[in-house]
């Protein structure tokens, strides 16, 4: 209901001189912004707000193709604090902080939030609807709101470049229009092409990663059948799994089973693992949009340990965590 009065309060509406844009729905505005951060030369400064923690940082984007492929290589850097830096060729990704030894991982944008945007089918859980007309960073741009069909997800509140459909601002919100999570940028530059020197820094040579156990998941792959030895028996609807792995535990000798959930947008995981404590606990937390929820639950003799993980409401996040279950009991509670 905020998002809808907020629209209407902002002045200039959305349809207004469409011609002179490169998308006309949200819809197509959603895809315009998908190519715009992958095709564009840009670099920039935004500030990314997630709960009380702010920070600054630098982007450095562009496309390049070689032998006829095309590989985005793209950098941010955090100007806060110690030194760090996320450079990204292709899909690998290598984080370097002073001190420390460089991380590889695989990821797709390093924007804060386009990257959920880019599978493209959440549209059953969420309606797009158009708003007004803005300025960010200086730049005229058309704002798109997300808005989710119930009370288990949050929304979105988009502000994509009139002229190119870059995101140049987002926000998430909960269903009482809290802000969540925020990213804005403050200024932004296409050049066309980027300094010998930027293109030196972004085509250096990674490290390799030294973790062989590293299990790599698309974002738009789903398996066809699931095999794990638990069952969570209540998620929101539209969230399906989208990959499951069993690895060793970081803080002790048990192994922990995990699940992926998506909805095409948001996504959780949940964390399976025998717990020795045998202690019955309960604890939870909220850091700007990412809930954790960790419940130690017995099942006969035996007490294993559940942890639920993602950017969904904590509320959702609990309700998750008490539904785990042995698979077994599962399907006896079902005959």
């Amino acid at each position: 209901m905020l998002l809808v009065l907020l629209a209407a309060l902002s002045g200039q509406t959305y349809a207004a001189d469409a011609a002179s844009e490169p998308a006309d729905t949200p819809e197509k505005w959603l895809e315009t912004m998908v190519q715009a951060t992958q095709n564009l030369t840009y670099r920039g400064h935004f500030v990314y707000q997630q709960g009380a923690n702010l920070e600054t940082l630098a982007v450095t984007h562009t496309l390049q193709t070689v032998n006829g492929k095309s590989e985005e290589l793209e950098s941010i850097a955090f100007l806060d604090g110690l030194p760090r830096e996320m450079v990204r060729q292709g899909s690998n990704i290598t984080f370097a902080s002073a001190g420390r030894e460089p991380a590889r991982f695989e990821h797709e944008s390093l924007v804060p939030m386009v990257g959920r945007f880019t599978a493209g089918n959440f549209d059953q859980h969420y309606k797009l609807k158009p708003a007004a007309l803005d300025r960010v960073a200086g730049r005229e741009a058309v704002q798109v709101l997300v808005v989710p069909t119930d009370r288990f997800r949050y929304g979105y509140q988009l502000w994509l470049d009139r002229r190119t459909g870059l995101l140049l601002k987002s926000v998430m919100v909960d269903n009482e229009g809290r802000i969540i999570e925020r990213m804005q940028f403050t200024s932004l530059e296409f050049p066309g092409v980027l300094s010998s020197e930027e293109l030196e820094r972004l085509k250096r040579k990674l490290p390799q990663s030294p973790d062989k156990n590293v299990v790599k998941l698309k974002s738009d792959s789903v398996p066809e059948k699931v095999e794990w030895n638990w069952e969570a028996s209540w998620v929101p609807e539209g969230f399906k799994a989208r990959g499951h792995s069993s690895r060793n535990s970081a803080v002790s000798n048990q192994k922990v089973d995990t699940l992926n959930f998506s909805d095409g947008l948001a996504s959780f995981s949940v964390f399976v693992e025998p717990d020795e404590t045998r202690v019955l606990s309960q604890a939870t937390e909220q850091i700007g949009s990412m809930a954790a929820v960790s419940k130690v639950f017995r099942n006969g003799e035996k007490y294993f340990h559940v942890t639920v993980l993602g950017e969904i409401p904590l509320g959702t996040a609990e309700r998750i965590a008490v539904s785990v279950r042995p698979r077994e009991q599962s399907q006896q509670a079902d005959k």
